[in-house]
């Protein structure tokens, strides 16, 4: 029973790590009618601004240390979380206005390849500027080997409560800014009919940008999050995409709380079903959830809260 408890925290926390980046997935999705490929990458970029800021004496994984580069350094932990939010809206923003916006005219199969060449481009200069050398990025909460809760043996860790309480707090702003302001009636209105939004007099550029900025800005959270648990290089979110685009997938694309659903099933699958099927070994954690996905998309093609279009003929 001790194990099994172990697992199931053990299987939160990777939850919680996926349902970080699927957030940010579904809600540039939610509001642009669009998948992100480079989003981690994105995410990955800001969250090195955010290691920059937090000072000289920042150790890397050999025990070296980096050169400050910005004013007032050493910054606190959440304020270093908060530079690399902003930068990473700002590069969102920018993003879209520069790469996106031109290609708004063509097939969405174009889109699609310019968010891969993004990542591939992104990616190419994080590892240029910050070598693959992993980085220790410290965690706003408490991380160390004595900060958890027992509970029946196991350990529930003071990090994992705090990751899905930020998540928490995320996907209720998320809510009221989808459902409560004018600017989600855009997202929603762009999301259905982008001709029909500009003719009631949406600004529709400037609507998807603000869209990419804050998708971007929740990556850039996600990737501050959960650098202390994955180490920070620039390979960091390609791995963790994989899982996020699977619990975007199952909870449903359009939902907030899809994903986080979704996160929970990629999560505990991938740690559970390693732990008690003999012919499943943790070398193949990938194929529960992608199984799991196939289940729940063979009976409800729009994810698990996802809503279903209706099409005018």
């Amino acid at each position: 029973m001790e194990l099994l408890l172990q697992r199931v925290f053990d299987g939160m926390f990777n939850s919680a790590i996926y349902a970080s980046l699927a957030i940010a997935l579904v809600f540039i999705y939610r509001a642009t009618g669009l998948l992100n490929f480079a989003q981690g990458e994105l995410a990955t970029f800001a969250a090195f601004i955010g290691f920059l800021m937090l000072g000289p004496h920042t150790p890397s994984l050999a025990g070296e240390s980096i050169v400050g580069i910005l004013p007032g350094l050493p910054w606190p932990i959440p304020l270093a979380i908060v530079g690399a939010i902003v930068v990473g809206m700002v590069t969102g923003a920018a993003t879209e206005r520069i790469l996106i916006r031109p290609m708004q005219s063509r097939p969405v199969l174009s889109v699609v390849n310019v968010s891969i060449g993004l990542l591939i481009s992104i990616n190419a200069l994080t590892t240029e500027l910050w070598t693959t050398r992993p980085r220790l990025f410290p965690s706003p909460f408490p991380s160390g080997n004595d900060d958890f809760i027992g509970i029946g043996g196991a350990r529930l860790r003071f990090e994992t409560l705090g990751v899905w309480a930020t998540l928490l707090v995320v996907m209720a702003l998320l809510g009221l800014l989808l459902r409560k302001t004018r600017t989600g009636l855009a997202f929603r209105a762009i999301t259905s009919n982008r001709d029909s939004a500009r003719l009631v007099g949406i600004d529709v550029g400037r609507t998807l940008m603000l869209g990419w900025a804050v998708a971007a800005g929740l990556g850039a959270l996600a990737a501050t999050l959960v650098a202390d648990a994955v180490l920070l290089e620039p390979n960091m979110m390609i791995r963790l995409l994989i899982y996020s685009f699977a619990a975007a997938t199952i909870g449903g694309l359009d939902s907030p709380l899809g994903a986080v659903v979704g996160a929970l099933i990629v999560g505990m699958t991938q740690t559970l079903v390693p732990g008690y099927v003999p012919f499943i070994p943790t070398e193949l954690s990938l194929l529960p959830p992608m199984v799991a996905m196939f289940l729940v998309l063979l009976v409800r093609p729009t994810g698990l809260f996802g809503e279903r279009r209706v099409e005018r003929v």
